[in-house]
């Protein structure tokens, strides 16, 4: 009972006060042992993964629209009931007592829908954005974008928990051999030298070589991205923007080891973090700054590369951070867009003449993407990944920063 009561406060957090979930968990999680937590992230996570779908089936026996806790505690519900192995008698009368905890004149009508949804079959009709588990906005921008068939293919990926990726800085198929020698099942990527791909829920720390800094756990979209950088002189400066917590920043010390690597932090908050995960990866040609990507320190043409993993609405990891989805509208695109393209322009001043900025978001909303950069001269090359099973959405492009406009 109480796992679901802390689900069903951070599913209400999450959903009406756009509180991130990582943490609504924390704060919700805190003194639940590490059993009950992973069951506590099972059901916030499973809800907002297929949060539309839900709602479109219990709401079928609703007469009047629930309030906020109640609406939470109905979806808990639902999604117990179809989506995991727990008795339905149970399903129903651990969310009804949790709901009976936090709203007591709700529980009867909780209990009421809940139990006609455990007698009933899913519904066979959805509408076209609870088929793929989207808000309307976001499914209408994808399906005029990229057409119906392609989001509904990549949207399955969505559904499903992600599986751990690494970037893997020594031998890889050694280090897989000994991977494989504990048991466990180890995949090398495709988009990148370094990815291997293991399962969900794998504890990091366990692994060969994490406290000598072998690995750093990135996706290979991001690592695909990270790669596209290029410097003509290795022993050059290259900035990397927006850089916590660190996986492309060591992607990049380990690819240019003779390079001089200026880590750059708007969050101060997410520095120490910064530092602790370079630290372990043994990154000693990195140095970490606090500044703003949109006035960066540094005279003009004095970066031979720029990497800008610049901040976006998260629209191409929603496997990963289903929140994503409730935390951002058309208008926070908009403000989004604007930053990307400031953030874009001062890297620019900052880049010495036939020098390369990679621009990377882990979003792929057109308006963050190619639409950033129809102003932009030198784009030579851009490159969209959609959601898959084995990658996350992203998207990457390059910019070359010409003689005649450095002139």
């Amino acid at each position: 009972m109480l796992i679901r009561k802390a689900a069903i406060e951070c599913l209400r957090k999450v959903f009406h006060a756009s509180l991130k979930a990582d943490l609504a968990l924390e704060r919700s999680g805190a003194y639940f042992q590490p059993r009950d937590r992973r069951l506590l992230h099972e059901l916030v996570y499973g809800v907002m993964r297929r949060r539309y779908s839900l709602e479109a089936d219990f709401s079928r026996f609703c007469k009047t629209k629930p309030d906020e806790t109640s609406e939470a505690a109905l979806l808990l519900g639902t999604y117990q009931l179809r989506h995991m192995r727990i008795p339905a008698h149970a399903a129903v009368s651990e969310t009804v007592a949790a709901i009976r905890q936090l709203q007591p004149k709700a529980s009867g009508f909780v209990n009421a829908v809940l139990r006609r949804v455990a007698d009933s079959e899913s519904p066979l009709k959805l509408k076209p954005n609870q088929r793929v588990e989207l808000p309307k906005w976001m499914y209408a921008r994808w399906r005029d974008a990229f057409g119906a068939d392609t989001v509904l293919r990549f949207c399955d990926a969505f559904k499903l928990s992600p599986p751990l990726c690494l970037a893997v800085f020594v031998d890889r198929d050694g280090w897989m051999a000994l991977v494989h020698s504990m048991g466990i099942e180890a995949e090398a990527g495709e988009l990148s030298d370094y990815a291997v791909l293991l399962p969900s829920g794998t504890n990091v720390t366990s692994l060969p070589g994490f406290d000598t800094g072998a690995f750093t756990v990135i996706d290979q979209a991001a690592q695909a991205a990270v790669i596209d950088l290029n410097i003509s002189n290795p022993s050059g400066c290259i900035l990397d923007l927006c850089a916590a917590p660190g996986g492309k920043t060591a992607m990049l010390a380990h690819r240019f080891p003779e390079a001089r690597i200026i880590a750059v932090e708007l969050n101060a908050g997410r520095i120490p973090r910064l530092r602790e995960n370079l630290s372990r990866l043994q990154c000693g040609n990195v140095t970490v700054i606090h500044a703003d990507a949109m006035q960066l320190p540094f005279p003009d043409a004095s970066a031979d590369a720029i990497f800008l993993d610049a901040p976006c609405s998260a629209s191409g990891i929603l496997r990963r951070h289903p929140d994503a989805k409730f935390l951002h509208d058309t208008v926070d695109i908009d403000k989004l867009a604007c930053i990307q393209r400031s953030m874009i322009t001062e890297s620019l001043r900052v880049l010495k003449a036939d020098g390369q900025i990679t621009y990377a978001v882990c979003s792929i909303h057109p308006q963050e993407n190619e639409r950033v950069l129809d102003s932009i001269d030198g784009v030579t090359g851009m490159q969209r990944l959609f959601p898959d099973t084995k990658h996350d959405g992203f998207f990457h492009a390059s910019i070359k920063k010409s003689i005649m406009e450095h002139l």
